[in-house]
Formats: C-alpha cells, sequence, structure tokens
C-alpha cells in the first residue's frame, strides 16, 4: 500500500548554511519534505537513480542489479511504466534525454535505450575508461555541455580526490578531464564529523544540475551530506547534512522544471522512498 507522509516540522541542524562567511542562499529545507513517498515495490527497494522526464509529473528511475527503468507518478509513487534493458547489472544512475534514456553502470558502462515504447527497444552499449574500482554511482544531464555527468564514489573511508566525468553525447565518448574535482577533507572541514558519524567522507551517489541556477548537486550516502557545486568554477558552495531518518541510503537526485527537488533513498530494511522539496523564496532578489 502506498504511503505519503507530510513533514512540516523544521529542526536546526539539517539544511542550514555551514558558514558565516557565506551569503549563498540554499532555496530548500532539506528537513521539511513536501512529502515522503514509500515505493511499495520489492524491485525499487534498492532505488540507485532518479531522472525527471519530458512528461510533467512523471520521474524515472532504476535500482541495482537489473537494467529495468520505471517510470513513476511523482504525485502519487504509483510505477506506470517499466523499461527492461537488461537483465543484470550493477546500474546506478539513470537520465532522460529528449527521448532517449541512458543508464550508467558501475565499472562505467553507459546504455543508450531509444524506441523503448516497442516491446524491443534498441539498446548501445559504450565503453568508457572507468573501471569498477572507479565507482560510478551518479549520472546527470549537462544541457550546457550537451552531455552526461557520471559522478565516482570511490572509498568512503578514503580522503582522495572524487572526480565528476563528462560523456559528450555528440561523438559519445567520456572526456579525460574531470569536469569538477572534489576534496573530501574540504566537506569535513565545512561540516566536521558528529559523534554518532563514521569517519567516512563524501562519496557522490548522485548528482543533478539545478535548472534556474546551474548549481550542480552532488548527495552523498556516506555520511548523508548534500553539497552544491559552482556550474564554471566546480567551486563548493554550499554543504549541508541530510537527515538518516528521512533518507536512509541517498541514491538519486533530481529537478523538475519547476525547481521542485526529489531525493530517491533505498529502504534498506523498508520500502524505497521518494522525497519532495518546493523551492523557497529568497530574502532578496538575487536567488543564486
Amino acid at each position: 500500500m502506498l504511503v505519503a507522509i507530510l513533514f512540516v516540522g523544521r529542526a536546526p541542524l539539517y539544511g542550514q548554511p555551514v558558514s558565516d562567511t557565506t551569503a549563498y542562499f540554499f532555496p530548500y529545507l532539506l528537513e521539511a519534505p513536501d512529502t515522503i513517498l514509500l515505493l511499495p515495490y520489492p524491485e525499487l527497494q534498492e532505488i540507485s537513480g532518479l531522472s525527471t522526464t519530458g512528461q510533467p509529473g512523471v520521474l524515472c528511475a532504476v535500482s541495482d542489479e537489473r537494467g529495468e527503468v520505471f517510470f513513476i507518478e511523482a504525485a502519487s509513487g504509483t510505477v506506470v511504466r517499466r523499461v527492461l534493458f537488461r537483465e543484470k547489472g550493477d546500474f546506478e544512475g539513470v537520465e532522460m534525454v529528449g527521448n532517449r534514456l541512458f543508464a550508467v553502470r558501475s565499472n562505467g558502462q553507459i546504455y543508450e535505450i531509444t524506441d523503448w515504447k516497442r516491446s524491443k527497444p534498441r539498446i548501445f552499449c559504450y565503453e568508457t575508461f572507468l573501471t569498477k574500482e572507479d565507482d560510478v554511482e551518479g549520472l546527470g544531464y549537462d544541457r550546457q555541455r550537451q552531455a552526461l555527468l557520471l559522478a565516482c564514489k570511490g572509498i568512503p573511508d578514503s580522503a582522495h580526490e572524487r572526480r565528476i566525468y563528462a560523456f559528450d553525447l555528440q561523438t559519445k565518448r567520456l572526456l579525460d578531464t574531470p569536469a569538477y574535482r572534489i576534496d573530501p577533507r574540504v566537506i569535513n572541514e565545512w561540516l566536521p564529523h558528529a559523534e554518532d558519524e563514521k569517519q567516512h567522507f563524501f562519496s557522490p551517489s548522485g548528482i543533478a544540475l539545478h535548472p534556474q541556477s546551474g548549481g550542480v548537486y552532488v548527495i552523498s550516502t556516506a555520511l548523508k551530506r548534500l553539497i552544491v557545486l559552482d556550474y564554471a568554477t566546480g567551486a563548493l558552495r554550499y554543504a549541508a547534512r541530510l537527515d538518516r531518518k528521512l533518507m536512509p541510503q541517498p541514491e538519486g537526485i533530481a529537478f523538475d522544471a519547476e525547481g521542485r527537488l526529489f531525493i530517491a533513498s533505498e529502504g534498506k530494511k523498508g520500502d524505497g522512498r521518494l522525497l519532495r522539496f518546493s523551492p523557497q523564496v529568497p530574502p532578496s532578489s538575487d536567488n543564486r
């Protein structure tokens, strides 16, 4: 049975500015989602990727272990279509670009699915120089670059640099130079470990670009964090804790055209979750 829960309370810890020196306005109350939908589908208990679609009010998602895209009504959590393109595989991200679906495996392989409304969709697989050790966990669409962004997780208890690469949709090639680099030590300086947190480091599990500001939003299951990178420079603009009770394992992130933020979380011991956050009005006209 589908359950929708409305949260209206606010807690001071989550979603607050991390530094008194930054004037960056973060437009979402991460501690107070509009709704949380429980997804009563066994296949979506380990939901691992999320994307908007060309159809208003409909998202698409992918889960671990099987190459199947689920089209989900954002208002109810109901699955309205399924597209099976591969029986097995560790799929970690999905993105819809125009009428094409893309999915990425943790080893860096990218699948393009066309004619997906037919019983037998057309499938193309693109190899990249990434491997299982890079552990690709996030996939996002960069309209300005005309590219897919692949966020690499790495090892959660390692402080090595996390990298985000761009896959050019014209040449179908992964560019050698990372589009963005993340120093997880800097994030830990902004948001030090809490007493009950493991001594891990930020490790991307999902990525999406804000449709209005262009900010690069990246979430991490490790430590339950969300950060915003400047699109042009890659500089860290904002960092926040995610409430582990609301999002036990955040794996997917997406925005609709109106700027509503969606985060998908694995259920661990229960159903997968889909959370929606509406943008807040900035204190001035300078909405970054």
